[in-house]
Order: structure tokens, then C-alpha cells, then sequence
């Protein structure tokens, strides 16, 4: 995969109307791990923590911090925070808070393992409990997961950061007794964000009973650094802290309801779009009150994680009352949360009441995956690398050779 970062850069020298400016970079500090992608003339960098290294009273999986798209700052921090298994009327295991900060091991190629590198010709992306898990009943233990180690790869904790042609790849997993989450985070040269969670299972503990997962993904915007941004419910500025829910046909137009995080100032933004597998779960399915919303924007403050500093393992429901408490979030700096959940059904489980063929076959060992897209908008300039300058460049944006 080859990036071009503009075909006509070569002229931009000798445009009198160009203004010049140099492109901010974040400056990481130890346990903080710099990433620059591409290596030369980056168009993503940030710094990179290991979940037992993350911040939060147990933790909060992969943490990434200072993210810079093409020289301009987006993300202060992007992590996962919040993390639950709730069980079917209580049967099981009953409900618990997982912690986030205990690192289990994922295969992938050496040349990926906690450095930038690239998947061997031929070779597999890293590969999670969740990857590999999608039999409705086996489990397949601790990495390798029952799966044979090529030349050049090898069991590893940390952060794989693989280089995937047209985006950057960071994929970590920890692991909460029997429980195996992965997060995984993805950066495109035209800016879009990724993020995705997968809920797996070492050695099918309560796989016979019905059960639910929640992660709360939390977000710290800052669009070029200002401290100065407006959240939105489709286009709709909103001046107080807030909750909302999922709504696939609640948009504009029929589309879906989404949210965006803006500079005022500039009009650069993210929107949040969910994905499809997003809409699945509904808030409270299990119908014990543990989560009951899929969005919250508040103010941000430091320090502050989550719902609860000092939490336990059974502290099981999500208290939005804690931190949505109708604070002003207009042109300050923000923290959004969005949660994603899963259920892993077993067999006459589900829906409940069902009966043979009218229930849901078992699924309780398939792992899912879910999570949204971020999505740039507005007058984004690029800062393209020419000369040994920084050509500042409003509006333009990264052209792909291919796409491969």
C-alpha cells in the first residue's frame, strides 16, 4: 500500500496564498508508547498505554491518549473504563464489574508486538480469544486458542500495532478470570475511527445460563486543542450534560440518530455513527435496571473515570445519575460515554418463554464484536510535508493509490 499525501504537493512552495505552519505532535511520557503512522510524513499519532497500565480504580483496558490526525489534535484519551456481566434472573454468576488492567496474551507476529510493524506476506492479523472464538458451545482456552503458531509469530501481551495499508491497527486483550475482552482500535488515513469490543471466553464458565455484557467506551475530544467544543444529538447543540438511546430510524431523514463532538470556532468535528451490530441489545434486556442508556455526554473532569472511584466486583449497575447531573458542556471540554453490549444466548433460553423451534438456537460461545464509527467533518486542513516544511493545506484530505 503506498499514500500519496497529495498529488499537486510539489507546487504548493510557490503558492504565495498558502499559510505555513508546523504540525503538533504528542509528547509521551513513560508508561506512555509513542505511535507514528505512517513512520514518515504521519498522518496518526498518539501515545499508547497496555491495559496494566491504564488509569481508573480497576483499570480501563487500552488506553490511548494525545491522538493526532494529520498534525491536529482529536482525542485527548479514548478508553474503556466500565465494564459489566449481568446473568439472566440472577441465575449463575449473578451480576459483576470486571476489572480491565490484568493483560492476557494474543498471537500475532512478532514484528507487530508492541511496535508498528507489518503482517508478514501471507500471515494473519493478531488474533484474540474473541477471533477465534465462533463455536455456539467450545471454548478454546488460553493463547494459541488451539491453533498451530507459524514461523514468525508468538503468544504476546501488550498492544499489537499492525499497519493494515490504509489504516493502523492496535489490538489489546485482558482477561477477568474466565472472561477474555479485547479492544481494538482503528485509524484511517481519511480520518474515521473505529473502535470495537469483543466479549470472549476461555473455558465456557456459565455458558448455560443466558447472559449480558457492557462496556462503556469513554471519549475526551479536544479538537485542536482549544478546550473549546459543543456536543450534538443530530446537528442539535446541546447545552447540558445529557443521556440518550440508539434509535436506527430517529435521524435526520429517517436515518439513524448519531452524535457529534465540535470546535465551534473551526467547525472541525467527529461525528459518532453506531454500528449494525450496535442496535441488537437493547438497554436493560435482562430487565434488572443495571444499564439503561446507550449515550452520555458530560463535562469533563480529571480524575474522573466513571461512574464510581471506589467500586467493587459486584457493584453492578451502571449509576448515570453520578456523573449526568446537569452540568453546562457548552464549549468546554467534554466526556463522552457510549456503551456496547452483547448477550450470549443459551439453548430454550431466549426470548423468554419460548418454547424448541421458537427460541434462539445457543449462541453463548460465539464472541461479538460491536462498536461505532467516527466520522470527520468540516474544514479539516491537512498538514502535508513537503520541503521540510508543513504546508497547511484547509480542507484537503489524504488521497489512497489503492485501497487494498
Amino acid at each position: 500500500m503506498l499514500i500519496q499525501r497529495y498529488i499537486a504537493a510539489i507546487g504548493l512552495m510557490a503558492l504565495g496564498a498558502t499559510s505555513m505552519a508546523h504540525a503538533g505532535s504528542p509528547t509521551c511520557v513513560a508508561p506512555e508508547t509513542k505511535l507514528s503512522w505512517p513512520a514518515v510524513n504521519p498522518v496518526w499519532e498518539m501515545c499508547w498505554l497496555a491495559p496494566d497500565d491504564s488509569v481508573g480504580p480497576a483499570g480501563s483496558g487500552m488506553e490511548l491518549r494525545n491522538v493526532y490526525w494529520n498534525g491536529q489534535l482529536v482525542l485527548r484519551r479514548a478508553h474503556a473504563p466500565m465494564l459489566f456481566a449481568e446473568y439472566k434472573d440472577g441465575n449463575g454468576g449473578d451480576c459483576y464489574r470486571d476489572w480491565k488492567d490484568e493483560p492476557t496474551s494474543t498471537l500475532a507476529a512478532n514484528a507487530v508486538q508492541n511496535q508498528l510493524g507489518d503482517i508478514p506476506p501471507g500471515g494473519n492479523a493478531a488474533i484474540t480469544s474473541c477471533d477465534r472464538s465462533q463455536d455456539p458451545t467450545d471454548s478454546y482456552g488460553y493463547c494459541p486458542y488451539q491453533l498451530p503458531v507459524p514461523t514468525g509469530y508468538s503468544c504476546t501481551q501488550g498492544v499489537a500495532i499492525e499497519n493494515m495499508g490504509n489504516r493502523v491497527r492496535l489490538t489489546a486483550q485482558y482477561i477477568a478470570d474466565w472472561y477474555m475482552y479485547s479492544s481494538r482500535m482503528e485509524f484511517y488515513v481519511d480520518g474515521r475511527i473505529k473502535p470495537t469490543f469483543g466479549f470472549g471466553n476461555r473455558n465456557g464458565t456459565f455458558n448455560g445460563v443466558t447472559h449480558w455484557h457492557h462496556n462503556y467506551w469513554r471519549f475526551e475530544f479536544d479538537m485542536e486543542g482549544l478546550g473549546n467544543n459543543v456536543v450534538s444529538i443530530d446537528n442539535s447543540d446541546q447545552a447540558s450534560e445529557f443521556i440518550d438511546l440508539r434509535n436506527s430510524g430517529g435521524g435526520p431523514g429517517g436515518g439513524p440518530r448519531t452524535w457529534s463532538v465540535r470546535n465551534p470556532s473551526t467547525g472541525n468535528g467527529y461525528r459518532m455513527v453506531p454500528g449494525a451490530s450496535d442496535y441488537e441489545y437493547a438497554t436493560n434486556e435482562s430487565g434488572r435496571g443495571f444499564h439503561t442508556v446507550d449515550f452520555m455526554a458530560t463535562r469533563a473532569h480529571a480524575n474522573e473515570y466513571g461512574d464510581n472511584p471506589n467500586y467493587d466486583l459486584f457493584d453492578c449497575e451502571m449509576h448515570q445519575e453520578n456523573i449526568v447531573n446537569g452540568e453546562n458542556i457548552a464549549n468546554t471540554n467534554q466526556a463522552i460515554y457510549y456503551r456496547v453490549a452483547v448477550r450470549d444466548t443459551t439453548a430454550n433460553s431466549w426470548p423468554p418463554g419460548c418454547s424448541g423451534g421458537n427460541c434462539q438456537a445457543q449462541n453463548s460461545m460465539v464472541c461479538k464484536s460491536v462498536g461505532p464509527t467516527l466520522y470527520p467533518f468540516g474544514p479539516w486542513a491537512d498538514l502535508i510535508f513537503a520541503d521540510g516544511f508543513d504546508v497547511l493545506v484547509p480542507g484537503a484530505r489524504p488521497y489512497l493509490l489503492t485501497d487494498a
